[in-house]
C-alpha cells in the first residue's frame, strides 16, 4: 500500500498545482471547446490533469526502488515506453492540432519500445487454432501492436464524462493488481497500485465538479499502462487466462469495436472523426434526464456526474468475474460473449427510445 498511498498524495498535489497554474496564465492548458459533439463540460477547465497521473506514477515508481528495486526498475522502463504516447496526447491538449495519425504514430512507437526493451508481446490467447500462429514471432508481434493500441485509444474514447474513465480504470488496475498478489508476481501488483492510486488523486478533482479533466495524454498514458499490464500478468504467469484482460476491459474494448462498426459500416464515415453516438453520450442524452435542456452550467455539471455511474456499473460487471476466475477460459471466454450481446441489446434500446424504466434518472 506504500506505492498506492505515495502516488495518490503525489497526484493529488500536482493536480492542485495545475489547476492553479492554469487558472492564473495557463490558457493553452484550457478546454475552452463547450460545442463539440464530444464536450460535455460547462466551463473552461484545465485538459492536462494527465500530467499529474504521470508525475505521479513516475516518482511513486521512483520511491518503489527503495524497498523493491528490481520491480520498480522494470516499471520504470514501462513509464519510459510510455512517453511517445503520452507526449503526443499531451500535444494535443496543449495545441489541438495534433492529427489522429500522428497521435497514432506515437503510440505505435510506445508499443515498438516495449517490444524491444521489454519483451512485450502476446505469448497465447488460449484459443486452440490460433495459438500456433502466436509462436511465430511476427504475427505475434503485430497482434501485440494492435492489441496495445485498440486498449489506449479505448480509453480515451471512454473519457468522455467527470469521473468516467478514471473509475473504470482505476478498478480495472486494482483488479489486476487482485490477481497479481493471487499468482505472486509483485511487479504487477506494485505497478497495478502506483497506477491506480495516481488515478483516484486526480479523480479528488475530476469528480463529480469536472475542475480538471485528464485529456488525451492522460488517457493515452493510462491505457497504454493498463493495455502493457495486461500482457505482462499473461506473459509472466501461465496461469492466467488469456481471456482475464479480455473481460477485464470488455467495456472500453467492446466501445471501441462497436464505434468503428457504428462509423465504418452502417455511416460509411472515416472510424477516426468524433460522433456524440457513443455509450456514454446517449445515456447522458436519453436516460439521464436530470434537467433536460437547462442552460445553467451547474445543472448541466450535475447531470454530467450522474452519467458515470451508469458505466461504473457496467464495466464492475465484467472487472468483478474476471478477477474471481482469473485462470478458467470457458467462463470469461462466455462470459464477455454474454457482454457484447448485453452491451448492443442496451445500446439499440437506449438508440430507439425504448430505455428501461429503472434507468431513468429524473429530477
Amino acid at each position: 500500500m506504500f506505492s498506492f498511498s505515495v502516488s495518490l498524495l503525489l497526484s493529488l498535489v500536482v493536480s492542485v498545482l495545475i489547476l492553479r497554474w492554469a487558472s492564473r496564465r495557463g490558457l493553452m492548458a484550457m478546454d475552452h471547446d463547450l460545442e463539440s459533439v464530444q464536450k460535455m463540460h460547462a466551463r473552461p477547465v484545465p485538459r492536462i490533469g494527465g500530467l499529474a497521473v504521470f508525475i505521479a506514477a513516475s516518482i511513486g515508481t521512483a520511491l518503489i526502488a527503495t524497498r523493491d528495486p528490481a520491480n520498480a526498475a522494470r516499471i520504470g522502463l514501462l513509464c519510459a515506453c510510455a512517453i511517445p504516447a503520452f507526449a503526443g496526447g499531451l500535444a494535443e491538449d496543449l495545441t489541438k492540432r495534433i492529427t489522429p495519425w500522428r497521435r497514432m504514430a506515437c503510440m505505435a512507437l510506445s508499443c515498438g519500445l516495449a517490444f524491444w526493451t521489454m519483451d512485450l508481446v502476446i505469448p497465447r490467447v488460449d484459443i486452440e487454432w490460433l495459438d500456433p500462429l502466436i509462436a511465430w514471432k511476427p504475427f505475434a508481434i503485430v497482434l501485440t501492436l494492435m492489441a496495445l493500441l485498440a486498449v489506449t485509444n479505448a480509453i480515451n474514447i471512454i473519457d468522455g464524462f467527470n469521473g468516467l474513465a478514471g473509475v473504470v480504470c482505476s478498478i480495472m488496475f486494482l483488479a489486476l493488481g487482485y490477481v497479481g498478489l493471487k499468482v505472486g508476481d509483485a511487479m504487477v501488483v506494485s505497478a497495478s497500485l502506483v497506477m491506480s492510486g495516481s488515478i483516484i488523486g486526480f479523480l479528488v478533482w475530476n469528480y463529480p465538479r469536472g475542475h480538471i479533466l485528464m485529456g488525451d495524454g492522460g488517457a493515452y498514458f493510462v491505457g497504454f499502462m493498463l493495455g502493457a499490464l495486461s500482457i505482462l500478468i499473461v506473459a509472466r504467469n501461465p496461469s492466467v487466462s488469456a481471456w482475464f484482460p479480455v473481460l477485464l476491459m470488455a467495456y472500453p474494448l467492446v466501445e471501441i469495436a462497436f464505434s468503428v462498426y457504428r462509423r465504418r459500416v452502417l455511416r460509411g464515415t472515416d472510424p477516426h472523426l468524433p460522433d456524440a453516438a457513443h455509450l456514454h453520450q446517449l445515456i447522458f442524452r436519453r436516460v439521464v434526464r436530470w434537467a433536460v435542456g437547462a442552460s445553467d452550467p451547474d445543472a448541466r455539471t450535475v447531470r454530467n456526474a450522474l452519467t458515470a455511474p451508469y458505466l461504473w456499473v457496467l464495466s464492475s460487471l465484467t472487472v468483478a468475474p474476471a478477477a474471481l476466475w482469473y485462470d478458467r477460459t470457458p467462463v470469461l471466454a462466455s462470459l464477455f460473449v454474454v457482454f457484447c450481446v448485453s452491451y448492443v441489446w442496451l445500446y439499440f434500446r437506449i438508440v430507439r427510445l425504448k430505455v428501461p424504466r429503472w434507468m431513468v434518472f429524473k429530477r
